[in-house]
């Protein structure tokens, strides 16, 4: 095997929808998760492999997964929070994320298709192959300064190999 590229991130993000009832004002978020739309967002300085972060976040409970995305708002609000959240942060060893987040998409050993790791329908596809000759598995959001990405050049989603980096999750819970 050859060398692996660890990502130098700061933030571990997780997703936690939470089934919101027709008509009724949202669930307050726990303390430090921020709420957008059905669910909250929390950021947590971990550095970890896309199967493992997958790992972290399933243990917030059950159908807590890797964060997807599906539509360009989301994108945005996943950047604007993630952005917020970071600067936020008091702490002089919080690192940035210009690597990239892990979020859910994948794919499979032996599968040509992408998936997301909470089985929701791959619907959006504002996604960018990252330059080199490594087959890629795993997908990151990644602030890139100007680069691409539905956000205006606040933020593309990439694929990347499966090196180390922070997660962004998400979870159903019953109702």
């Amino acid at each position: 095997m050859g060398p692996t590229r660890t990502l130098s991130l700061g933030l571990l993000g997780c997703l936690l929808l939470v089934p919101w009832l027709h008509g009724q004002e949202p669930a307050a978020c726990a303390w430090g998760w921020v709420p957008f739309e059905d669910g909250c967002y929390g950021f947590f300085p971990r550095e970890l492999s896309w199967r493992r972060a997958e790992a972290f976040c399933q243990r917030f409970g059950t159908g807590t997964h890797l964060a997807s995305v599906h539509s360009v708002e989301e994108h945005r609000a996943v950047i604007a929070l993630l952005s917020s959240s970071h600067s936020s942060e008091d702490s002089e060893e919080e690192e940035d994320w210009d690597d990239g987040i892990w979020i859910g998409l994948h794919r499979p050993l032996g599968s040509r298709h992408w998936q997301w790791s909470d089985s929701s329908e791959v619907n959006y596809g504002s996604w960018h192959r990252q330059p080199g000759p490594r087959r890629r598995a795993c997908a990151a959001l990644q602030d890139a300064a100007g680069e691409h990405g539905p956000t205006g050049g606040s933020g593309s989603l990439a694929t990347m190999s499966p090196a180390t980096s922070i997660p962004a999750c998400a979870a159903l819970q019953d109702a």
